[in-house]
């Protein structure tokens, strides 16, 4: 496959092409070269998948936002797909595909790419103040890239805490054109300005009437968690209740779609929310997914593991909890702290189990 890529991708002249045979390596070049463009298989050869890696190299800061990151993938599935597309690729194609339809989603991302360059350049740089300057010009322009360079503009004026400015641009996209994204980005100015009862039922509103848009959920969760309205935060996060088919619908059994379970964040956010739900089974729940996609990838952090052991222990599973401290000895081997967090979490299993004789060994 990665050979008959190499061709396709000739035939469109593209002459340097550096193959991976797995996301460390990817990694590994990424840190040594610059790369214009990456391809990537939604299903990797060691068991990890193009969204995780996209969302490694994003937040490690890898590769800049003007690198073009597509994803090709078999996938049709709609919880799996809607995760890729939730972490904004620059697109992804569906196997099979033609060598026309290749080079076309190529040229409009590398187009667009060029167009915003230095958008991108001053965001990378976080000069968020540069970059919004940097719109006018663009904006000026009339190109085909206008509500495009609007949103840049809005998202930045939010980032900025000018909110007022925001609520302003985003109100001038929807007076033309329904945008999902307007919608959020109002939402976001209106949370801003403290105004969490409008902002709470705008954001309701693009979830009931775009329900593909994920991060809707994770704002709606977030402001009600300000109001205070902790069970049903968590209840947008488990997604939108269904009824269960045939026999069960006598019953009255509901049951839940998964908002996207592959984004970290997410799960993180469900973890924390069912902590303070005290609802420790959904919280176990979520941060083992947590630990889950950051396991081998450079994510992986001690508070991933404190969540989980904290949880498990509320719980009496303690044996589990030694188990995780043998995985964060393996994962983060040499690492004093990861060191020390292990040597924690197995003195407070003893301490637990009422052993207080072997928490203090533990820990000497």
């Amino acid at each position: 496959a990665r050979t008959s890529l190499r061709i396709v991708l000739s035939t469109l002249g593209i002459t340097s092409v550096h193959n991976a045979s797995n996301s460390a390596e990817v990694v590994r070049q990424v840190n040594g070269h610059r790369f214009d463009i990456i391809l990537s298989d939604y299903l990797l050869d060691d068991g990890r998948d193009g969204q995780q890696l996209l969302e490694e190299l994003r937040l490690q800061h890898l590769i800049p936002l003007s690198t073009v990151f597509m994803i090709i993938t078999g996938e049709r599935a709609y919880q799996k797909v809607v995760s890729v597309a939730e972490l904004a690729p620059d697109d992804y194609l569906i196997k099979p595909f033609t060598v026309d339809q290749l080079e076309g989603r190529l040229m409009r991302a590398i187009y667009r790419k060029h167009f915003f360059a230095r958008i991108f350049e001053l965001l990378d740089q976080g000069a968020y103040a540069d970059a919004l300057a940097a719109c006018e010009p663009l904006l000026a322009a009339q190109t085909g890239f206008h509500f495009d360079t609007l949103r840049f503009k809005g998202e930045i004026l939010n980032v900025l805490g000018r909110y007022e400015e925001a609520e302003g641009v985003y109100r001038q996209v929807l007076a033309s054109r329904v945008a999902p994204w307007a919608r959020m980005g109002l939402a976001v100015a209106l949370r801003g300005k403290a105004q969490l009862e409008e902002a709470e039922s705008l954001g309701q509103a693009i979830v009931d009437e775009f329900p593909e848009y994920m991060a809707a959920y994770d704002f709606v969760a977030e402001v009600r968690e300000e109001l205070g309205k902790l069970p049903e935060a968590q209840a947008m996060l488990h997604g939108p209740a269904r009824l269960v088919p045939d026999e069960a619908v006598a019953n009255h059994d509901v049951t839940y779609i998964p908002i996207s379970p592959n984004n970290s964040a997410r799960q993180r956010m469900v973890g924390d929310v069912a902590v303070r739900n005290k609802d420790l089974p959904a919280a176990e729940r979520a941060f083992s997914k947590v630990l889950e996609r950051h396991r081998g990838s450079s994510l992986k952090n001690l508070d991933d593991y404190a969540n989980l052991s904290r949880v498990m222990l509320d719980q009496g599973h303690t044996e589990g909890v030694r188990q995780i401290a043998q995985e964060l000895r393996r994962e983060l081997r040499g690492n004093p702290q990861g060191e020390l967090a292990a040597l924690v979490i197995e003195s407070l299993c003893a301490h637990k189990e009422g052993e207080a004789g072997k928490a203090r060994l533990a820990l000497d």
